[in-house]
């Protein structure tokens, strides 16, 4: 008997020793795309509202209403069509609720506590009669 189990034994294995093994999925031959996705850049408004910033040979004007910040401290300038944080402007002129108008420059770049507004540093801060 035991004869026997050693030759299906010995049956078995060559049997399955002739089996291929399952063919594999080709590699794939698309190449990786590592191109840098390019930003298309803004398209211009159909109509300029009343509040796009005029420029002005020491930098760009803007006119529209002071509000409080959310942080003590900081003043927001509201156009209706974007905030800007006031940084050294009047504090007699620029109050919550006055309509001003100020010249300088947008600093987008810069670091502040205010978590509001674009930054933008005042050269010139004048209230606008209603």
């Amino acid at each position: 008997m035991r004869g026997s189990a050693t030759v299906l034994l010995c049956f078995m294995l060559t049997s399955c020793a002739g089996q291929q093994p399952p063919p594999q999925a080709p590699a794939s031959s698309t190449p990786t795309d590592t191109s840098t996705p390019s930003i298309p850049a803004p398209l211009p408004p159909s109509s300029a509202p009343l509040t796009t910033p005029s420029r002005a040979l020491d930098g760009i004007t803007v006119r529209g209403t002071v509000t409080a910040g959310v942080e003590a401290g900081c003043l927001i300038l509201d156009t209706g069509t974007a905030q800007y944080l006031l940084l050294g402007a009047d504090p007699a002129v620029a109050v919550a609720g006055a309509e001003v108008e100020v010249t300088g420059k947008a600093e987008p770049g810069a670091m502040t506590t205010c978590q509001q507004g674009t930054p933008f540093q005042v050269t010139k801060t004048q209230r606008v009669s209603g």
